[in-house]
């Protein structure tokens, strides 16, 4: 086989490759559906809710009340009413800024963290039950093909350049 042959039999095989991950992973997705859908419907929090400590756990920088009703294109009104909701189910806490009284920081609480974790958590596809039916070898390599894609999805979050094959 010509290397020019061995190039294009490569790229046919990696197409094919791609296209059955894909189809996998949208199978695994509605198989374990019900799993990740469960504690969403369980949850006290509206949308807006978890949308706002879904920010306040992601997001490194302290947010303020205006900030934050900025983000979600709502008023201040609506906003301190989201708050005052997420205080109320111990989510949340207002801190005044150092800098300027006035100013009212919003940060999750230890509880909105764990709500939050907990909630991803169910978002997992892997389960120690179909995990454990696996041969060593199969289990070796599927941890290094997560282990490569979870290095790549880190590359594309923080936006740097992929490195072309």
């Amino acid at each position: 086989m010509s290397p020019d042959e061995h190039r294009v039999s490569e790229a046919a095989e990696r197409d094919e490759l791609l296209s059955t991950l894909l189809e996998l992973q949208k199978n695994m997705e509605t198989t374990v559906l019900p799993q990740v859908v469960e504690p969403l419907l369980k949850t006290p929090l509206t949308i807006q809710q978890l949308k706002v400590l879904l920010i306040l756990v992601t997001e490194v920088d302290e947010n303020t009340v205006q900030g934050l009703a900025t983000l979600l294109d709502v008023s201040l009104a609506t906003m301190s009413g989201i708050l005052d909701r997420l205080s109320n189910h111990g989510m949340v806490q207002r801190s005044s800024d150092v800098h300027d009284q006035r100013v009212r920081r919003i940060n999750a609480t230890a509880d909105g963290r764990a709500a939050i974790r907990s909630l991803m958590l169910a978002q997992s596809t892997m389960d120690v039950g179909p995990l454990g039916r696996l041969t060593t070898d199969e289990l070796r390599a599927l941890a290094v093909g997560m282990s490569a894609y979870l290095r790549e999805a880190a590359v594309q979050v923080q936006g740097e350049p992929r490195a072309e094959e």
